[in-house]
């Protein structure tokens, strides 16, 4: 055999155990993440059944905290949010929530995610779950093609991101009670200003996925209740283009906006300009629950 054979064969050889350890170690740790107790996780496990369903970028998440509900509900309730979940993520999540669990009597969906603008740069982190969502894969091969592609070369790439070290953070705790806990200070509100308010976007790819979270919900006859959270006073007050962008939302969704950015609340309820901590989420769910949305 020649010497150019022979190293061929070992060329061939090497790229064989390569891809072939690449495939294996990559099952290895999507098992360990099914294992956890991540939220993401309990979905594609089938374990996340509830009465209401929360769903939203990190406003749905911390605005609505599970225990404040059930307290003043008595029912089960589930948050599929989180921090920079992309709007056109959103129908994929709930679609295969539906396809995992009983049919839920409600969904409240935070629409303040639809004006964002950066968050589609965050759906690279759900590559973690891609391989337990036909939805999640498509999704993610239409808005981050690169990141799909990569993927498709190399299986542990899938894992290279948050949702992987955060889903081995609660591998014997649960994440579904997780809310912010600092209390704001008007230094902090203030610099906030200072740096001008959000830009709200007024995407047509963030309103179709918004309609087709809808959608799922109509024909699936689960009543969609469309609320904007509350904002710090003095955050609100400096937003002079929020009415305007949610009369537009309204208008574009079909469906009339709870508009709740300038509700009244306990200024030591507010862990930053725009999120609760657990004081103000239990006094927003009480204001929640009197107006009938729970």
């Amino acid at each position: 055999m020649s010497r150019k054979c022979s190293l061929s064969i070992v060329i061939a050889v090497f790229i064989a155990l390569v891809v072939f350890g690449d495939r294996i170690i990559a099952k290895m740790i999507d098992r360990l993440v099914m294992s956890t107790r991540f939220r993401y996780a309990e979905l594609y496990r089938g374990e996340l059944a509830a009465d209401t369903v929360i769903l939203g970028n990190s406003r749905g998440l911390h605005m609505f905290h599970r225990p404040a509900i059930r307290d003043v509900t008595g029912g089960e309730v589930t948050n599929i949010s989180f921090n920079a979940l992309p709007t056109v993520l959103m129908p994929a999540l709930w679609s295969d929530y539906l396809d995992r669990h009983p049919k839920p009597e409600k969904i409240i969906f935070e629409v303040s995610c639809i004006g964002r603008k950066d968050e589609v740069a965050s759906i690279s982190r759900f590559t973690t779950f891609m391989s337990h969502s036909e939805g999640l894969a498509h999704a993610i091969q239409i808005h981050d093609p690169r990141v799909f592609t990569a993927t498709r070369v190399s299986s542990l790439y899938a894992f290279n991101n948050e949702l992987t070290l955060r889903s081995l953070m609660f591998m014997r705790k649960s994440d579904r009670d997780w809310i912010m806990t600092e209390t704001a200070n008007e230094a902090k509100i203030e610099r906030t200003i200072q740096l001008g308010t959000e830009e709200l976007l007024r995407s047509s790819l963030n309103v179709e996925a918004a309609k087709k979270v809808i959608e799922i919900s109509t024909q699936g006859n689960i009543p969609v209740t469309l609320v904007l959270a509350p904002y710090h006073p003095e955050y609100r007050k400096a937003y002079a283009e929020l009415p305007q962008w949610l009369e537009w939302l309204s208008g574009e969704l079909g469906q009339p906006i709870h508009d709740y950015s300038e509700c009244e609340l306990d200024l030591r309820g507010f862990s930053d300009h725009m999120h609760l901590n657990e004081k103000g989420a239990a006094e927003y769910a009480e204001i929640l629950s009197r107006d009938g949305l729970l």
